[in-house]
């Protein structure tokens, strides 16, 4: 009597979708990311609309379809959700400083302002909440103090390098770059964050831009429209090891 062929084993249904142990925890950990990546879009938008000092947890949660439970699960406070906000924000302020665009010192400048600008008016809600937080949480006065910090030892080691390439007018350059850098940080708050409009048309992007990029180069550098070559070129505000 022929022997039967033997039926394949099919794979059950579990198996071939992943539905398995590991697919369980792969799930949970995808859900647990998109619960946190809501709560976090969620607590930037109460922010913006409500400012630190009055959001609540219900604020946040309002319109999410998740409990505080949820929300505890995940931050520990509305300080905690807050910090992790704008953190994210800080850290693409302070990437913009690394922003390697243009043949000239001028135009590289420009692009590292530009993109600086560009960012606070993005964000100008969070940035709001930001400056407001600072002057009553000293953690969060860290955050901004760390923005702060990064950009202008970025700023003071690109004058550094310029000055021993002997591209600059004789500065010392720890004054200017606390100058400097402050100069762009406050006309991008002005403009962008509490929209100080004194003049009877309002500033757009790119002449606010220009005026700071002129300002910045008349100051320090003896040629910023003279091309920079090979191992030379450095960015506006470079990496501290370029």
């Amino acid at each position: 009597m022929p022997l039967s062929k033997a039926k394949p084993i099919a794979r059950s249904t579990a198996v071939r979708k992943g539905t398995g142990a590991g697919g369980a925890v792969r799930r949970g950990r995808n859900s647990a990311e998109a619960t946190e990546q809501l709560l976090l879009e969620a607590a930037k938008a109460a922010f913006v609309r409500k400012g630190y000092v009055r959001t609540t947890v219900q604020d946040i949660i309002e319109g999410t379809g998740l409990s505080r439970g949820a929300f505890y699960r995940h931050f520990r406070s509305t300080d905690d959700v807050f910090m992790r906000v704008t953190t994210a924000v800080v850290d693409e302020l302070v990437a913009s400083s690394r922003v390697r665009s243009g043949e000239t010192l001028r135009e590289r400048v420009y692009a590292s302002n530009h993109r600086y600008l560009e960012i606070f008016a993005a964000n100008r809600g969070a940035m709001h909440a930001l400056f407001e937080a600072s002057y009553v949480n000293p953690e969060i006065a860290q955050i901004l103090a760390r923005m702060r910090g990064e950009y202008l030892h970025r700023v003071r080691d690109h004058l550094v390098r310029q000055c021993r390439l002997g591209r600059c007018l004789p500065i010392d350059p720890d004054s200017a770059a606390l100058s400097l850098g402050l100069m762009v940080e406050s006309a991008a708050q002005a403009w962008a964050v509490t929209r100080l409009e004194p003049f009877e048309q309002r500033l757009e992007i790119d002449q606010l831009c220009e005026q700071l990029t002129e300002i910045w180069c008349r100051s320090v550098y003896l040629d910023p429209d003279c091309p920079q070559q090979g191992v030379d070129s450095a960015s506006a505000v470079p990496a501290p090891d370029s």
